[in-house]
């Protein structure tokens, strides 16, 4: 062999050698470099979570709300991911953030206690921090072995979850541009019934009905003017009003209809009987002779609660 194929082969095997050296270096330097590699080589070791461990019921929900922002699909600070618990157990570029079993010496713990103003705290300043209960939950998880598989119910004296009640934000221009279609409608009938319709809430378009004070200046025809809004009530109370069976259907007409008191008027089993159409009722209250049992049991077989009263009148 001439001394030129021979120099060229060792060349390619110096370039190897460096290449693989640099490699491995950086492989051991940066632990995420090295994931990477494993990864493309097929060689990673991928944990997985199962869905009733404690882990995805209690863990990663905390992730989801207060850290994936900074460390997700989109956002990875430091190379962590926390979307997934394969991710969260490879660490970011400095290495592994959770140290099963020892929580001493799990850093993405040690970062999570630290001081608010701590420029190394995690949630940063400025982000919804973890509650004490939510550092609690963690701190046993990781106790406990940091598993993705152990059970739910396995850390006995884990905080209970509170599940956060999240208050719909008002938007006074959907609600007027909800109302606009009846606004002219509303005003009417409030003008010529006082307190007997109203809307449910400030920041809704529907509407309810509370005739009961009108006593008997409030029968049928009075209810019928109400029919252009019938899409748009929810509840009505028209106790010790004067009407009859002859409402039942413009009471039938009321397709979103929740809530209907009936008690001391002068319908029958008639009307209970009409109601039935009626998919979003949910409560009822008649006079006890209005409502024997053959005519209120397709409701109640419904689920719609169903109150007999006596007739007080």
């Amino acid at each position: 062999m001439s001394d030129r194929p021979r120099s060229a082969l060792l060349y390619f095997a110096c370039v190897i050698l460096v290449t693989a050296a640099g490699i491995a270096t950086a492989m051991a330097l940066r632990p995420a470099f090295r994931h990477q590699v494993l990864d493309v080589v097929g060689l990673a070791d991928v944990p997985q979570a199962a869905p009733g461990s404690f882990y995805t019921a209690r863990v990663a929900p905390l992730f989801e709300a207060r850290c994936n922002g900074c460390h997700g699909e989109k956002i990875d600070r430091g190379q962590l991911r926390l979307d997934t618990f394969a991710l969260l157990m490879r660490g970011g570029k400095h290495g592994a953030v959770i140290a099963p079993g020892r929580v001493e010496d799990s850093e993405l713990f040690r970062r999570i206690t630290l001081p608010e103003s701590d420029e190394q705290a995690m949630p940063p300043s400025g982000k919804p921090p973890l509650t004490q209960d939510d550092i609690i939950v963690i701190r046993l998880w990781i106790a406990a072995g940091a598993s993705g598989a152990m059970p739910v119910h396995a850390i006995k004296n884990a905080p209970k979850p509170v599940v956060e009640i999240k208050i719909r934000e008002n938007d006074p221009v959907q609600v007027a541009r909800q109302r606009a279609p009846l606004t002219d409608t509303v005003r009417q009938l409030q003008a010529r019934f006082p307190g007997a319709l109203e809307y449910v809430s400030r920041d809704s378009a529907d509407l309810e009905i509370s005739a009961s004070l009108a006593g008997s200046a409030f029968g049928d025809v009075q209810l019928r003017e109400f029919l252009p809004l019938k899409d748009r009530i929810l509840r009505a109370d028209l106790s010790r009003t004067a009407i009859t069976d002859n409402a039942a259907p413009v009471l039938a007409a009321m397709s979103r209809l929740e809530v209907l008191r009936l008690a001391n008027t002068n319908v029958s089993a008639t009307t209970v009987q009409a109601l039935a159409s009626l998919k979003s009722l949910r409560s009822l209250t008649v006079t006890g002779n209005a409502a024997p049992p053959a005519a209120v049991a397709p409701l109640r077989q419904r689920g719609i609660a169903v109150y007999r009263v006596d007739d007080v009148r």
